[in-house]
């Protein structure tokens, strides 16, 4: 089963300061955050011997191999990838409203790494009460709730975490095929910074994303997270099928372009950035027979870096335009 729990937790400031340099909150700072506090929490020895330091060529040890809690710790699972060649969360951090001082983050646990909510909710509390960045920023956890597969919300407890059930069952992907009643185009928002890749190529710009490769790349994602047995679609044949129908869907219209987002990276103390593609693209009505897929997108994420925040997308169906309406949105943006 292709399973996962996803949550969104409202965070309010306990204080709002006015220091314009502050350092921004982004996802990637959430990750870092996050990890140390599971490393804090969970770890016996006090530092991540889990962790391959880096270094040339592939011959590093895996995870296992240094730590024998690498398969069963939170920090193990979920940083240093023993159970997947692809970390298995994702996060997101919604821009606060004009005048808002309320942060929500999304956190997306995949297959196995599900049942380590207790410790991935608990741990994200303490980080934020410690504080946040190098103004050490405190916040304290107002709401948990879950977002279902229907976009409705659960709400689950509020800042007590003792109240939240010990015994959540996860969510399915799925199913890949369903019926569209009543065809229509499909706009596809990248709603942080997604990296595609075509022929080989890396899309930057303003340049759009090809339906066909925004098809491929969710399923590169699901394909890393739970295996290429874990769905028909998954097999060649499937896939090759997928990707000559995909390449005919055409594109209506689009807004995109090439974000920059800073980061850190502790371990090796370098700085990175981890630019990508956000906007809007309008698809043609072929695009609708492909929902359950860029559905499936919203909830992995696409591309590199989705532990940090990059590649959240949302799909939806819209009514068939008329020319008059699409020339009246073409003005507006």
């Amino acid at each position: 089963m292709l399973s996962y729990l996803r949550f969104e937790v409202e965070l309010e400031p306990d204080k709002h300061p006015d220091d314009p340099d502050r350092q921004p909150l982004t996802a990637a700072l959430f990750r870092r955050v996050l990890g140390k506090a599971l490393v804090d929490s969970s770890c016996p020895f006090g530092s991540p011997l889990c962790q391959p330091a880096p270094g040339p060529g592939d011959a590093r040890p895996s995870p296992s191999q240094l730590c024998c809690l690498a398969r069963s710790c939170p920090y193990g699972v979920l940083f240093a990838g023993s159970r997947s060649p692809r970390p298995p969360y994702a996060l997101h951090l919604w821009p606060p409203m004009p005048g808002e001082v309320r942060r929500m983050i999304e956190v997306t646990l995949f297959g196995e790494a599900c049942a380590l909510y207790p410790w991935v909710l608990s741990a994200l509390g303490r980080a934020c009460r410690a504080g946040l960045g190098r103004a050490r920023r405190r916040y304290q956890l107002r709401e948990v709730s879950r977002l279902r597969p229907d976009r409705s919300f659960e709400r689950l407890c509020s800042d007590d975490l003792s109240r939240l059930d010990a015994a959540l069952a996860p969510d399915a992907i799925g199913p890949f095929v369903c019926p569209v009643q009543e065809p229509g185009p499909v706009e596809v928002r990248l709603l942080s910074p997604a990296r595609f890749i075509s022929d080989g190529r890396l899309l930057r710009g303003a340049e759009p994303v090809p339906f066909r490769v925004l098809i491929a790349r969710v399923l590169d994602r699901l394909q890393s997270l739970y295996g290429q047995d874990c769905s028909e679609i998954l097999q060649p044949h499937a896939r090759r099928l997928l990707a000559a129908q995909a390449s005919d869907v055409r594109l209506l219209q689009h807004r995109v372009e090439w974000v920059e987002v800073p980061d850190y990276s502790a371990r090796s103390q370098t700085s990175m950035s981890m630019g990508g593609k956000v906007g809007w693209q309008l698809f043609a009505g072929e695009a609708s027979g492909f929902l359950p897929i860029l559905r499936a997108g919203e909830i992995v994420h696409v591309g590199k870096n989705p532990a940090s925040g990059c590649g959240r997308l949302e799909a939806e169906l819209l009514p068939p335009p008329t020319s008059a309406g699409l020339e009246r949105r073409r003005n507006e943006n």
